[in-house]
């Protein structure tokens, strides 16, 4: 429980990091533009941040990184509203702690790749707002 707990929390760090960043980057004031996005999904905030950040020909995130975001959408929906129905209502014991078994394996692989992801937009995050003057 406590890993499933650390890997929504970094999601959900993540989506606001990049609404943050998103405002950070954008031209003009910093609230409006927080404003604007602050009920995004983190599908919608992502396409947004790549627009932008592609804007000048020089993205701060890599193609690759914004393949992972995407991912990490579809985890958060699959740790939010489907992990535990995949084996709670499994019947037969050793099946449903086989399946249990092969979901925690999931969640300690998804955890560390969105761990290395949260940790860079944390730092990333930072650094936007005070190059941009939005500390």
């Amino acid at each position: 429980m406590l890993l499933h707990s650390a890997l929504i929390r970094q999601v959900q760090g993540i989506e606001y990091d990049l609404k943050l960043i998103y405002a950070a980057i954008k031209p003009g004031d910093f609230e409006t533009n927080y404003r604007e996005v602050q009920n995004f999904s983190l599908g919608e905030i992502s396409r947004e941040l790549r627009e932008l950040d592609y804007s000048d020909n020089y993205p701060d995130f890599t193609p690759d990184e914004y393949d992972l975001i995407d991912d990490i959408r579809v985890m958060r929906n699959y740790w939010c509203h489907q992990c535990y129905v995949d084996f709670m209502y499994i019947t037969n014991e050793a099946m449903r702690e086989e399946k249990f078994g092969k979901i925690a394996e999931r969640l300690s692989n998804e955890e560390r790749q969105t761990r290395a992801l949260f940790e860079k937009l944390e730092v990333f995050r930072l650094d936007e707002l005070e190059r941009y003057g939005r500390m």
